[in-house]
């Protein structure tokens, strides 16, 4: 893992409890993904949900009436890329 000091880890447990997803806190941070999820989870942060399938039917709704994949993110609270993944 890299060097993340102790002020950052609890910057990212916030972040993270406040809503950011993994690669935009690791955008933030400058750093991959994969290091954001091994610090959240060594400060003892349970991982959030898999999609709903209450999700999945709001993100294909939103996407049939135009929406990009960023403003359905934006309403989802997830990354761009995982709307892309499940429609």
């Amino acid at each position: 893992m890299k060097q993340v000091t102790p002020a950052v880890r609890e910057q990212l447990v916030a972040d993270y409890r406040a809503g950011l997803g993994i690669y935009e806190l690791g955008r933030k941070h400058g750093l991959h993904r994969y290091t954001v999820a091994q610090h959240l989870t060594a400060a003892g942060v349970v991982m959030r949900r898999t999609i709903t399938a209450t999700e999945r039917s709001r993100a294909q709704e939103l996407y049939l009436s135009g929406a990009t994949y960023a403003e359905i993110a934006r309403q989802l609270k997830r990354d761009p890329a995982t709307v892309k993944k499940m429609l």
